[in-house]
């Protein structure tokens, strides 16, 4: 996974890979977290703590390839949006295997979104309910291209786009209310149809390797 590809060279990426299914759960990043942080999922169960330690883990190293170390806590503000030290924004994800964050500085990226998905078809009904007829369309085209995964491709586009979205406007952004253009060059657009929004269109890119499909989108 090229952060580079993702992200401006000014970001700093970092990836973890687990083991999967539930029998793997390892608490050991979510034990060494803050205080504060372990607070945050301590009613969770362990596979959410280990998800929680695993992606806030990545955050911090992501901060430290930029020089910057974090002493205290990097907590979950409104809808659980990471609070990022001041001057610095990011993301984080994580699904079955794999968790990741992306961090920069504000003097260079304003905001960020990132996600990761299983490269595999979604289940039965649920492309209808993200999707509009035009996406669905294009979905259509891209796995009679080879692309089995697309339906994956665009929720996780959808995805990336609201974690941008949402600390720039601290409002939701629904499924319907992004136009996703995704294109086999590793690239997409998202329209954005919310009004007020802060600019436009974000600029989307998307890699699938080692089993995952991985989106991104930033705002210089």
């Amino acid at each position: 996974m090229q952060d580079v590809a993702l992200f401006p060279p000014e970001a700093r990426c970092v990836f973890y890979r687990t083991g999967s299914g539930r029998g793997a759960v390892d608490l050991t990043r979510y034990k060494d977290l803050h205080p504060d942080e372990r607070n945050e999922v301590s009613a969770a169960v362990d596979v959410r703590k280990g998800e929680f330690g695993d992606a806030r883990w990545c955050a911090h190293e992501a901060l430290r390839e930029l020089g910057v170390e974090v002493a205290g806590a990097i907590l979950r503000g409104e809808r659980g949006m990471p609070l990022w030290p001041d001057g610095f924004t990011g993301s984080l994800t994580h699904t079955d295997g794999l968790r990741a964050a992306v961090a920069a500085s504000t003097r260079h990226v304003h905001s960020m979104g990132l996600d990761a998905e299983p490269a595999e078809p979604l289940p039965d009904g649920v492309l209808r309910s993200i999707a509009s007829s035009t996406e669905r369309e294009m979905v259509e085209q891209m796995q009679a291209k080879g692309y089995p995964w697309a339906d994956r491709l665009l929720f996780s586009a959808k995805e990336s786009t609201y974690k941008c979205w949402y600390p720039m406007t601290r409002r939701w952004l629904d499924f319907d209310e992004a136009e996703i253009e995704l294109r086999p060059d590793g690239t997409f657009t998202s329209q954005l149809l919310a009004r007020p929004a802060p600019v436009p269109v974000f600029e989307g890119r998307w890699v699938q390797r080692c089993g995952y499909v991985v989106t991104s989108t930033y705002v210089r």
